[in-house]
């Protein structure tokens, strides 16, 4: 429930386990692929004193969304599927991984299995890590220590940007802005996009191809999700030559990776400061940033209104208890409800229990296996996939997390 709401690894980490449990209940989070590799990597980070880098990441891990949201695909693929003319949501809409799309009765349905994330998270949470997870942390670990920030300062200053020709992060947006649309003014410079973007080469005559028969349009109209990607990245190089962005800390150009995931969410929440100059930029009229010490805060808040109410009330379970956002909270959150999704305030209308189909749980049951046998969708099919007539997603869920009880004794099993 809640807004779409991206997030990056420094709000996460910030949060108590308590806290992330009604960020999870309340919001709607977007993972980005990013914060699993973050997340990963931390297994070659020094440990704070009296912990181990595995009880770290288990300790991340064990904060992860994992009742609501779910994570999105990885910007490069969706960048080649928009320059292959396959459309790209752009509107708040998590393109979600792990879904496959099938057809029952001339109707199509999408499948969200468990991800291979979201199995991972639960593993780390145990301390049980593969080898091939802890090399890939080193991997990632080697090439953030071997960005160089220096020579895209030392390459930007050639092209005369400088302190002196671009002054603000408004001016190196603006910038970026008209070198984006000169990147498509020939043949060749459409060639070095897709070079960029590292097309595989079987693809870049088709793509170049619908480009010609486009009659070469902007790269904003022929694939509006690659543009917003190339116009971070020339943004970032601008600001990190005009001395806007320090060259000397090369975690910045991953920090600056978490704007790729913007048109997939209503807020993006982030306790990193080169988040809060820059995110802004990007973001539509109907978007937001939200600083993570505030949103913190009112976490906090609602932790302690619930640790508050009767023992035999939380057992329960929070889906049932804590569906709604309580009248009492009275901050942050319930001003972000309220311009971003009123409808979740309104009082829901009471069902009168003589009126409930009893039938009506395994007839459901029933329709989702009846999806879930369905025959996969042609792949020629997909770029054009109409509405869906269903959309089932699976989790894996921790009855217990914190000092909550998710869900309640009702559903059996360990962990659901």
């Amino acid at each position: 429930m809640g807004p779409i709401t991206l997030f990056d690894k420094s709000f996460l980490q910030a949060l108590s386990t308590d806290e992330a449990v009604w960020f999870d209940n309340f919001f709607y989070p977007v993972i980005a692929p990013l914060f699993f590799i973050e997340t990963l990597a931390d297994l070659w980070k020094t440990p704070r004193v009296g912990k181990s880098a595995e009880d770290e990441v288990g300790i991340i891990a064990a904060k992860t969304p994992e009742m609501s949201g779910g994570p999105c695909y990885f910007h490069h693929d969706l960048c080649i599927q928009d320059l292959l003319g396959n459309h790209v949501p752009m509107n708040g809409q998590i393109p979600m991984a792990n879904m496959r799309r099938v057809v029952r009765d001339n109707k199509e349905g999408a499948i969200a299995e468990v991800t291979s994330e979201a199995k991972a998270f639960q593993r780390w949470q145990a301390g049980k890590f593969y080898d091939v997870e802890r090399l890939y942390a080193r991997e990632w670990r080697r090439q953030v220590e071997n960005i160089d920030l220096t020579g895209i300062e030392r390459a930007m200053k050639q092209l005369g940007i400088s302190s002196k020709t671009c002054k603000t992060l408004d001016s190196a947006f603006n910038l970026a802005e008209q070198f984006l649309g000169e990147v498509t003014k020939t043949p060749s410079r459409f060639d070095a996009v897709l070079e960029v973007f590292d097309v595989p080469s079987g693809m870049r005559r088709h793509i170049k191809e619908r480009w010609k028969r486009k009659r070469k349009p902007s790269l904003r109209s022929f694939a509006p999700y690659a543009a917003h990607v190339l116009r971070v990245e020339l943004f970032f190089s601008i600001a990190v030559g005009a001395n806007l962005v320090a060259s000397t800390r090369a975690s910045h150009k991953v920090d600056i990776a978490y704007l790729y995931y913007l048109p997939f969410c209503t807020l993006f929440v982030s306790s990193d400061k080169l988040h809060r100059q820059c995110a802004p930029l990007f973001m539509r009229a109907n978007q937001e940033f939200v600083w993570g010490g505030d949103l913190k805060e009112d976490l906090r808040n609602l932790n302690v209104y619930f640790s508050g109410l009767p023992e035999e009330v939380k057992q329960r379970g929070i889906y049932k208890f804590a569906n709604r956002l309580p009248a009492e909270s009275q901050g942050l959150i319930r001003k972000l409800f309220e311009k971003h999704t009123p409808n979740l305030l309104k009082t829901p209308e009471t069902v009168d229990p003589k009126k409930i189909d009893k039938d009506a749980h395994k007839r459901l049951l029933d329709d989702m296996k009846l999806w879930e046998s369905a025959p996969a969708m042609a792949t020629g099919d997909q770029a054009s996939a109409g509405e869906l007539e269903t959309m089932i997603i699976k989790r894996a869920i921790s009855r217990n997390r914190g000092s909550w009880v998710q869900i309640g004794p009702e559903v059996v099993g360990d962990d659901i």
